[in-house]
This record gives structure tokens, C-alpha cells and sequence, in this order.
């Protein structure tokens, strides 16, 4: 393979690389932040429930709650997501538009 070629593909590699490490450690972060909440709040109706404390209206209402936290984790999971994808894509092509412009000057 050209070397140009091999270049090219180790600098795009590297770009998307450390965009990707740099969001994932974000989103891991904040991921597991919300998960333990939710796994927090799951215990503590399973556990009302278990002895009690919560009855089945209570229950549904605390099991709407929990529907809406794991909802609300996952849709900002996939903007997170979403704009990472973005910040690579645009990477890359920075890196694309660089190359053919160090040609034609």
C-alpha cells in the first residue's frame, strides 16, 4: 500500500481515537452516575413494596417515576452519543480537506 495511504489512514485513526476516548470517559462517568441512581431507586420500591410501605397505586406511581429516569438517562446517552459521532465525522474530514489542500498549493 502507498505510504500516503498508510499515513492518511494511521492520522484518521488517531483523530477519531482520541475524540472517542475523550467523550467516552464522559459519558462512562455520567453513566454511571445515573445507573446507580436508577439501580438505587429500583431497591428502595422493590424494598417498600417487599414490606409493605408502597401499595399498587403507589407502586405504579413510583414505577412511572423510574420509567421517566431510565427514559431521560437513555435519551441523553444517545445526544451525548449523537455529537460524538458529529465531533469524529468532523475530524476527519478536517484531516480529508487538509490533505488535498497541501496538494493543490
Amino acid at each position: 500500500m502507498d505510504e500516503k495511504v498508510v499515513n492518511l489512514i494511521t492520522e484518521i485513526k488517531n483523530v477519531a481515537s482520541l475524540i472517542l476516548e475523550k467523550d467516552i470517559s464522559s459519558v462512562r462517568g455520567f453513566s454511571e452516575r445515573q445507573v446507580e441512581a436508577i439501580a438505587k431507586q429500583t431497591i428502595i420500591i422493590q424494598k417498600g413494596v417487599e414490606n409493605g410501605d408502597i401499595d399498587k397505586e403507589l407502586k405504579e406511581f413510583f414505577l412511572d417515576g423510574l420509567e421517566a429516569m431510565t427514559t431521560n438517562f437513555v435519551n441523553t446517552l444517545k445526544g451525548i452519543l449523537s455529537a460524538t459521532i458529529e465531533t469524529v465525522w468532523n475530524a476527519i474530514i478536517d484531516v480529508l480537506w487538509k490533505v488535498i489542500d497541501s496538494t493543490v498549493k
